[in-house]
């Protein structure tokens, strides 16, 4: 998130000046929201972008666009199946498999062993900790084990409900056509006769460059994608 708050600021911005209403929560335990990293659950998350539609509901009327980053993409998926929302999903560069996103973020524990940067070798890795129930410290962030649980269970499906989907995948590279899993589930989304749209968009991976990274054209792009909607509507962010 806190590489990613620059692009999502620039994007809400620009959407705004469009004249659509844009919420961007800080959800429990992230940016300005109250406790930290080790309070926040899966379940809680999901009540915060419940609570965020419901209040965007109240502030205007319109087509309603949940806007998911990565893991947030999952997030954002789960909590239109679950609370049953009228909604668009834009996804950008969607975790598809939480588990795998998971372990990902767990071996950052193992590189700072591999480094000489951390305790002893044979301290109990944080993934064993948490699949144990504890919550663990890994990288300077705090994870619950009930945050964990979720991650883990989160997978991207194609459900039917959502009024439609579009998934933008980006990072640098010059390969062409949705990946395997972007085409697996635009098939599924179209056989439920959900609208799928799918467009990559060369990007440099600003979620996790060393320095601030800037996309301006994933902007554009992400202006242009929502200008069509005729009426006055709402975009609410599940964040990474």
């Amino acid at each position: 998130m806190n590489k990613s708050r620059r692009m999502i600021a620039l994007q809400a911005k620009a959407w705004a000046e469009q004249g659509w209403l844009v919420l961007v929560p800080d959800l429990l335990g992230c940016g300005d929201s109250c406790g930290d990293a080790g309070d926040a659950t899966w379940l809680g998350w999901l009540d915060d972008v419940r609570r965020a539609v419901h209040w965007a509901h109240t502030q205007a009327a319109g087509p309603l666009w949940l806007w998911g980053l990565r893991h947030g993409a999952l997030l954002a998926a789960e909590a239109a199946t679950r609370f049953g929302l009228d909604c668009g999903l834009l996804l950008w560069q969607p975790v598809v498999n939480g588990k795998q996103h998971l372990q990902q973020f767990f071996r950052l524990w193992t590189m700072g062993r591999i480094v000489g940067k951390e305790r002893a070798e044979d301290d109990v890795s944080p993934e064993r900790l948490s699949q144990a129930g504890e919550t663990v410290e890994v990288a300077g962030y705090r994870l619950s084990a009930a945050l964990a649980q979720g991650m883990r269970a989160a997978t991207l499906t194609a459900t039917a409900g959502v009024r439609q989907v579009v998934w933008l995948q980006l990072g640098p590279g010059e390969e062409e056509g949705p990946s395997p899993a972007a085409e697996r589930l635009g098939a599924a989304w179209k056989a439920l006769a959900v609208p799928f749209a799918f467009l990559r968009v060369p990007t440099p991976s600003f979620w996790q460059s060393q320095e601030i990274t800037v996309a301006e054209d994933l902007v554009a792009i992400g202006s242009r994608l929502l200008a069509e909607e005729s009426t006055a509507p709402s975009v609410v962010p599940a964040q990474p």
